[in-house]
């Protein structure tokens, strides 16, 4: 076989590579080749690479190389991988900044095969990979990512199957069981770890390189320390994932640079991570820096390499309690419970039950039992009293009773006898080496179920037998598990002998504990035998104790008694709002409703205020007719979310705005322009619990402001009106509560006030009831805003419309008679009315008692015209009321015997049904007589005025 002269064996190239390292001296391999010593002993490294190409193409200056050439039977025959003959380039070592010294370009690496193949999917994967590896290095080193931050996007990077979850890996190993295709998933298996495996390799430095490493080392021991370094960042720029110049370059900068050593010690541990003790002092070195989350990834590291290290954790946990990570030190302790076996029993049985205690105090009961678990399924020989305290503790929380009185019967003395028909083959067995498996069951199995095992096992139990050396502990725990399995009439038999044999003033709380059971199933008067012994001692008489002892005497329908009970769970815990709430109750039913508020009083300066007893105190408050005490107390409860007016000229910045934000943000800016603060410094504290619903708490404002009406509590209607349109809680009502605000002001005789609000409820509900309220808010104005917005509503209203009369009527009040006649003249052509024809008739009578009117006769009988044009549109049905203005427009005018005459016929005229009804309000017969007894009295005729007196006004 013929080689080419550019085709050198790997050794060669090594060899001159050494030679050239070491300036040209005597090559320290093994090969036969002679290299001409030089005169220098060292020679600058730019010009050994520029030597490179001569030295392979002059004879002179090497000595001859021998090969053997083999022929093809001799190379089939021999056991040779052709692969391994890798055509190969002298190695160029290239100068790297000293800083950082990785380049982004990819590298030729070595290859199998020819030199014109193209790189396979796997090579350009690889590839990949490295550039990545190279990237999160610079950055790493760069400050611009943490070590965790790297070590995890290194996984990914190298493996992305490394970073799967747990739970998507036993999900994966489910399916590899239960699957058909066992074999197919097997070999897809082993083919991800074969491709794992092949990743790993690239960490192995060819033995050019390894060569190169080497020289590297000895350049370092020789303190050529610079050299040393660019050496490592070449490998580094070849092969980034192999560790060993990493390990190299942190002892380089070890003394000069411990920083920037500790990186590259970091680097080249994540490139080996099997390594535990050395993970266990990069933790140290990051604590002696300060950097505590550092510590803990090496730490985690450490537990990977070392799962059973126990010490490890307790460093981890320590360090993630000191900043506050919980959660992650109790995740970790259950994991080195899963990892512990039965020969770790003593740590099994320690972190277990230092476990479940944290867990129990979290109130994560479910993690507890997990805990626990373990200690029954792995080391159940070391398994003591305590443990099956812990463990029947957690059951019971957990409602778990078929499985504490398994417990119960098996570690302990105590006997429970079942039925023989049944004891065989009823009875559920449970394998504590199943826990997590049952639990599951447990959490599917639904209610009927459950229901249905409960009475099978109800059927069983016969009797139960508790030896006199069992520990209190564990015999309440029975009771207690029995009175759940809803047999009382087997823990009732066991119960004197308790009672018996403990004192309540050492056992009381597992006399509480058994009552409270009792209290479950509806049993008050069994409760009440284990209850009274601890209310009369001395340790155990306490508000919790006492206020079990009123709700059984609740249950038992003895509201006396319960009232005493919870007297003195008043006494004890003034603070027991719920307590007092039932008290409260208690009292409302027997009619107490005085004493009822005064065990729902709270001081506002002093305590945290409960919405609900305010809520309800407001109630009875009103109950008992104590109003001011009842609007007070409303309006402490409104406060919650209504803000307190301090001054009647902050009700402008309300009526500008129509939003609740709006709101608030002008009364902020008003009162910042006071320096003053939006919320009261002082002001009362609620508690975020036990607040009563949208519905009722606005009802119940509702109902203050008709009451406030009723009792003619205008000036506070209107200030409660008012502060409810700060409130956010009722933004939804935010209509309706302007409407109040509203009325507020025209009962109040506000114009100003009232004005702004009706502005806007006609903007946005131009409706009929609104333009009254309109005019309403017009007749009592003291100033003339008003004819400014009618004149600006005029051009966007139809040609006839309730502003038209409004502007109408201003322009006859101010006296311009001429514009009211127009316009009603105008809408009286639109739509005929006989209001329109009264205002009509009204204007004209206006114009003719002017003093200088001309065509005084015109106007008065178009006045009349119009007058009995009124009366035809009213009709027979309001006769009355026609005749009445008609006698008015006479009596003006000085007509009298036509005054006197209608007058007569509004005394005369029948009375309709609809005006008998409310004659109080429509009824004109007092008017028209009291009028005629005006104009008999101008005319001297005293005896007809007083008889229409007497016979129509005199009560």
């Amino acid at each position: 076989m013929q080689l080419s002269e550019t085709t050198i064996a790997p050794q060669v190239s090594l060899c001159m590579l050494c030679s050239i390292l070491n300036g040209f001296t005597k090559c320290r391999s093994t090969c036969k080749m002679d290299i001409e010593d030089s005169s220098e002993d060292t020679i600058n490294m730019g010009e050994a690479r520029a030597e490179i190409p001569m030295l392979l193409n002059e004879n002179t200056s090497l000595a001859p190389v021998i090969i053997e050439e083999l022929d093809e039977h001799a190379i089939t025959s021999m056991n040779v991988d052709m692969g391994e003959f890798i055509e190969a380039e002298a190695l160029k070592v290239h100068e790297v900044n000293e800083e950082i010294a990785l380049s982004n370009t990819n590298s030729e690496t070595y290859h199998s095969g020819s030199a014109g193949e193209n790189m396979s999917d796997t090579e350009e994967q690889d590839s990949l990979a490295a550039a990545e590896e190279d990237k999160l290095t610079k950055q790493f080193l760069n400050g611009e990512l943490t070590f965790s931050e790297y070590s995890l996007k290194m996984d990914y990077a190298v493996d992305p199957e490394a970073l799967e979850s747990e739970t998507s890996r036993k999900a994966f190993e489910s399916e590899l069981a239960s699957s058909k295709r066992i074999g197919k998933n097997r070999f897809q298996r082993s083919a991800n770890e074969s491709s794992i495996r092949q990743k790993r390799k690239k960490r192995i430095l060819p033995p050019a390189l390894q060569g190169l490493m080497g020289e590297a080392n000895v350049r370092f021991a020789r303190g050529e320390t610079q050299l040393a370094a660019q050496m490592c960042m070449e490998i580094i720029r070849q092969i980034p994932s192999a560790p060993e110049p990493f390990q190299t370059l942190s002892m380089i900068y070890e003394n000069d640079q411990p920083d920037k050593s500790l990186q590259f010690s970091l680097i080249a541990a994540h490139l080996s991570p099997r390594d535990a003790d050395q993970w266990i002092r990069l933790a140290s070195q990051s604590l002696e820096s300060g950097n505590i989350k550092q510590a803990i990834t090496c730490y985690t590291k450490a537990i990977q390499a070392n799962p059973k290290d126990v010490g490890v954790y307790d460093l981890r946990a320590n360090l993630q309690e000191e900043i506050g990570e919980k959660r992650s030190h109790i995740k970790g302790y259950m994991k080195l419970l899963h990892h512990l076996g039965p020969e770790d029993g003593e740590n099994v049985v320690k972190y277990a039950k230092m476990l479940a205690k944290r867990l129990m105090q979290e109130n994560n009961n479910e993690q507890a039992l997990e805990a626990m678990g373990q200690v029954f399924s792995k080391c159940s020989n070391l398994v003591t009293l305590e443990e099956v305290n812990v463990m029947t503790e957690l059951l019971i929380a957990l409602k778990q009773f078929h499985k504490c009185l398994h417990i119960l019967t098996k570690y302990t003395r105590i006997q429970v006898h079942y039925k023989k028909s049944n004891s065989s083959e009823n009875v559920k067995k449970y394998n504590i080496q199943d826990w997590q498996t049952q639990n599951h069951e447990d959490k599917n199995m639904d209610h009927d179920a459950k229901k249905q095992n409960t009475e099978e096992l109800e059927q069983d139990i016969e009797s139960c037998q508790i030896p006199a050396d069992v520990v209190v502990d564990l015999k309440a725990k029975l009771l207690i598990t029995l009175i759940e399995l809803n047999k009382v009439n087997i823990a009732d038999q066991l119960l004197p002998e308790l009672m018996l044999n403990e004192d309540p003033e050492v056992s009381g709380d597992l006399f509480l504990d058994i009552a409270e059971a009792l209290m479950g199933k509806r049993e008050f008067e069994r409760a009440l035998i284990l209850l009274q012994p601890l209310v009369d001692s001395k340790n155990f008489s306490l508000a919790a104790v006492w206020l079990r002892h009123a709700e059984c005497w609740v249950g038992c329908k003895d509201i006396k008694k319960a009232i005493q009970s919870y007297e003195i769970v008043r006494k004890l815990s003034p603070q027991h709002l719920d307590a007092r709430l039932e008290l409260a109750k208690l009292y409302k039913l027997k009619g107490q409703f005085t004493e009822a508020i005064e065990v729902l009083k709270q001081d506002p300066n002093v305590d945290v205020l409960d919405p609900g007893v305010v809520y309800r105190r407001t109630l009875l408050l009103r109950r008992v007719k104590k109003y001011d005490e009842y609007f007070q107390s409303g309006m402490l409860l409104l406060s919650r979310h209504c803000l307190s007016l301090r001054s009647r000229s902050e009700l402008s910045t309300l009526t500008r705005a129509i939003g609740v934000r709006q709101r608030l943000e002008a009364l902020k800016l008003y009162r910042l322009s006071r320096g003053e603060t939006l919320e009261e410094e002082n002001g009362p504290i609620f508690s975020k619990e036990n607040e009563p619903s949208f519905r009722n708490e606005f009802l119940l404002f509702l109902q203050m402001c008709r009451l406030a009406c009723k009792r003619k509590k205008f000036g506070l209607l209107q200030r409660m009106c008012f502060s409810a349109l700060t409130s956010k809680k009722f933004e939804k009502k935010n209509f309706h509560i302007m409407f109040l605000c509203l009325v507020s002001c025209i009962y109040n005789n506000d114009s100003y006030y009232g004005f702004n609000m009706v502005r806007e409820l006609v903007r946005i509900f131009p409706r009929s009831n609104v333009w009254n309220l309109l005019n309403v808010v017009v007749q009592r104005a003291e100033d003339c805003r008003h004819n400014r917005f009618i004149m600006r509503w005029l051009a966007r209203e139809d040609p006839f419309s309730y502003l038209h009369i409004l502007h109408a009527n201003n322009c006859l009040v101010s006296g311009t008679y001429k514009y009211a006649l127009n316009d009603y003249m105008s809408l009286f052509k639109a739509g005929p009315s006989a209001l329109l024809a009264l205002l009509i008739a009204v204007t004209l009578l206006q114009m003719a008692c002017q003093k200088f009117a001309a065509k005084k006769n015109q106007l008065v009988i178009q006045a009349l015209a119009f007058i009995k044009k009124y009366s035809q549109i009213r009709g027979k049905d309001c006769e009355q009321e026609s005749n009445y203005n008609t006698a008015r427009a006479f009596h003006q005018l000085g007509l009298l015997p036509a005054a006197v005459h209608h007058y007569k016929l509004v005394l005369e005229s029948p009375v309709p049904e609809i005006i008998q009804r409310n004659a109080n309000i429509l009824d004109l017969k007092r008017e028209a007589a009291f009028n005629l007894h005006l104009i008999y009295s101008h005319t001297e005729n005293h005896h007809m005025a007083r008889m229409y007196l007497e016979n129509y006004i005199t009560v």
